[in-house]
């Protein structure tokens, strides 16, 4: 039995995508060839959900904390107690700890870049990307990365323009699932969608209300599109510390009856088919869930050209890419969208028909599991 260990921090188990990527890997992995452990920060929903998928669960709170010694002898002692085959980092705190770990119990090492490494990331100080800088060279010096998993073309240019550090990068695709079970879904919020839908066109913005995912930004897109097409709604699914500030800005720009926050909402696969487009506005990206949620459900995509969405949209013609922050680009894609109908549905059709043959769980896990296997072999 190969022992896999992940270890991350972060993940919330609502519209996170790292989280998504995780569970990809602890439904569809071989249980008769893989045993799968989770180091995190805590949470009891996430703690019960992957422990009834079979994976080990080791809580450190001290993954909370922006830098910790304790994080360190947590993982140490967790590695070395449980005979850990290959270690996968997720995030840069976690990549910081356990390579630094791994210095001392050499073991077999993956860091999976997940969109932003310490460059432009919003959420370290100048004195904490220093320290990580430092640290991420003293890992290089010891040769302590075996593998570096990107989730997109483009991931895997950024992550060399910023550093070379690191082995060459192998390009995975997460995908989606079709066969996951989902449950009901909530009838009063069903109703409310399918009233909007009898005489708008519905745009679904799905994810973290955090700054990367720059809500802002489509807030004011629909004040510009409502000038010019009164039959658009936009439905902001997600949570976050920007909530209330959002709010403000709907209440500001006197779009309340345009928008509707809806928070996050557990079977948001049941409403897909009422959306008539998926909308980004993100600064950065990996490669969202949202966006394989939407292609398996044949709903067309407007995206800015960040992570991967450019090599997926076009190559499967499921989608359109705009200059990022230029929110007249994104408009002129959005109004070409809602005066074709057909092409909505065309280009929402590809993108069902590219899940299902191309960017499904069969591939991914097959691609990660070969993975593993070769970096045992080594």
């Amino acid at each position: 039995m190969i022992k896999v260990c992940h270890i991350v921090n972060l993940i919330t188990g609502k519209t996170d995508g790292v989280y998504a990527h995780l569970k990809m890997i602890f439904q569809n992995s071989d249980k008769t060839k893989f045993q799968h452990y989770l180091v995190f920060q805590g949470g009891e929903h996430i703690e019960k959900e992957v422990s009834e998928m079979g994976v080990k669960v080791f809580v450190s709170t001290s993954l909370k904390k922006k830098i910790s010694i304790q994080a360190f002898d947590d993982v140490y002692r967790f590695l070395k107690s449980n005979n850990i085959d290959i270690v996968q980092a997720h995030l840069i705190k976690p990549y910081a700890i356990s390579g630094l770990v791994n210095i001392i119990l050499r073991k077999k090492f993956i860091f999976n870049y997940h969109g932003i490494f310490l460059k432009n990331n919003p959420y370290y100080s100048f004195f904490e990307k220093i320290i990580y800088s430092v640290i991420h060279k003293v890992i290089y010096l010891f040769k302590k990365v075996d593998v570096a998993l990107v989730p997109s073309k483009r991931s895997k240019e950024l992550l060399l323009k910023e550093t070379e550090l690191f082995p060459e990068p192998v390009v995975y695709y997460n995908g989606y699932s079709l066969n996951q079970e989902i449950l009901k879904p909530d009838a009063v919020l069903l109703k409310r969608i399918q009233q909007i839908k009898e005489n708008k066109i519905i745009i679904a913005l799905i994810g973290r209300l955090e700054i990367d995912k720059r809500i802002d930004q489509a807030i004011n897109l629909l004040k510009n599109l409502i000038t010019k097409k009164q039959n658009i709604h936009l439905l902001i699914f997600g949570d976050g510390r920007l909530m209330s500030d959002l709010q403000n800005l709907v209440q500001e720009l006197e779009l309340k009856k345009h928008i509707d926050f809806l928070g996050y909402v557990k079977e948001i696969q049941n409403y897909y088919k009422l959306f008539d487009i998926v909308l980004f506005t993100s600064d950065w990206e990996g490669m969202p869930l949202t966006m394989w949620e939407a292609m398996a459900n044949s709903v067309p995509i407007v995206a800015p050209d960040v992570g991967g969405f450019k090599e997926i949209l076009e190559e499967n013609n499921c989608g359109l890419i705009y200059q990022p922050a230029n929110l007249k680009d994104a408009e002129e894609k959005i109004l070409h969208l809602m005066e074709d109908e057909q092409l909505r549905k065309e280009i929402g059709e590809n993108g069902r028909m590219a899940i299902e043959s191309k960017y499904n769980e069969k591939n991914f896990i097959n691609h990660i599991e070969q993975v593993y296997l070769d970096l045992l072999s080594r």
